[in-house]
């Protein structure tokens, strides 16, 4: 299978090294594309890897087009290779852009899968969404799948709950790192010294997911397994329902959602 890869930002990286772990199997070919010449010269040499001149040079020959680009970038790129992808499997990362959009921009027998990757990916621990749309077969699908699974686990969705997707699991890394940050800093706030700090909330933190992951139970009934009565974690816990804890996140991925629809309508 032919592949090809346009624009290796973050994520676009990520998905290049699990790309890679197939071109070493020998389950596909890769080409790559990079607008950027820094950038171009960046991944030429880390993962020895040439890419190619120009966007034409890139597809020409590919059975698969994954489109790593920004949500702003997508007309731009589509006006320049649209009437290119006839007949052509199109992947698209572009938060919040429908393939309804994308379909009305490239040749008519393109089947579009929009996927929704988050930075852990970048560790072969990611959760990435991908919704097929109109024109995919069973067979695009379980190439998608195969694609991606190198980067983590691969869940289909349907489109309608893709700007849900991208403010839980897209954006929602984000927010686990502002808890870590605030956990650290509240340690530094009690007397505990900076490194001590961040050691002791970034180890609560991974070990507890780990728990939960291995226990695969209810969070409700995590927290009472660590709440004892009139003790220190119930008065945290307090406080934090005094300040609408647990609004706020919610308010945040309603407020991620809407703006996924807002750049997909943009």
């Amino acid at each position: 299978m032919r592949c090809s890869l346009i624009g290796i930002g973050k994520m676009g990286e990520a998905i290049l090294k699990g790309l890679l772990h197939s071109m070493k199997e020998g389950k596909i070919s890769l080409t790559g594309y990079e607008i950027s010449p820094e950038r171009k010269t960046e991944i030429e040499e880390k993962y020895r890897l040439p890419l190619a001149p120009t966007l034409e040079d890139c597809i020409a020959e590919s059975q698969v087009i994954l489109m790593a680009v920004k949500p702003q970038q997508v007309g731009e790129l589509l006006a320049q290779i649209g009437n290119k992808t006839s007949g052509k499997l199109l992947i698209s990362i572009a938060a919040g852009v429908p393939s309804s959009i994308i379909q009305a921009q490239v040749a008519p027998d393109t089947r579009i899968v929009r996927v929704m990757p988050n930075t852990p990916a970048l560790v072969g621990e990611g959760v990435l969404a991908y919704s097929p749309g109109p024109n995919t077969t069973q067979a695009d699908r379980e190439t998608v799948a195969t694609l991606l699974a190198p980067l983590g686990t691969v869940i289909e969705v349907p489109e309608k709950l893709m700007d849900a997707v991208t403010a839980l699991s897209g954006s929602g890394p984000a927010y686990v790192f502002l808890f870590l940050q605030a956990l650290s800093d509240a340690g530094v706030g009690v007397g505990l010294p900076r490194d001590l700090a961040y050691i002791l909330a970034i180890k609560t933190m991974t070990g507890s997911l780990k728990l939960i992951e291995e226990l695969q139970e209810h969070p409700a009934r995590m927290i009472e397994m660590v709440t004892s009565p009139g003790g220190t974690t119930i008065a945290a816990l307090h406080t934090m329902e005094r300040a609408s804890f647990r609004g706020i996140i919610m308010d945040a991925v309603e407020a991620a959602a809407r703006r996924s629809e807002e750049l997909g309508k943009g």
